[in-house]
């Protein structure tokens, strides 16, 4: 059977408000980490190359 006393509801809401908060509180101050700025470079006069370089020798090539 089970008893479920003033004493049981007060702990168990004054532990939920305790986990509660200190969630809160670690959740803050990870919303405080510094920002870095970047450099935004134009691109023009830029070649940009992309390889899909499987791993395969392509068998077409010569040697």
């Amino acid at each position: 059977m089970i008893v479920i006393t003033k004493k049981k509801i007060l702990a168990w809401i004054s532990a939920l408000s305790v986990f509660i908060i200190t969630l809160t509180i670690f959740n803050a101050s990870d919303l405080k980490k510094e920002t870095v700025q970047t450099v935004n470079l134009p691109a023009s006069n830029k070649v940009i190359v992309l390889d899909a370089g499987h791993g395969k020798p392509d068998e077409r090539s010569r040697k």
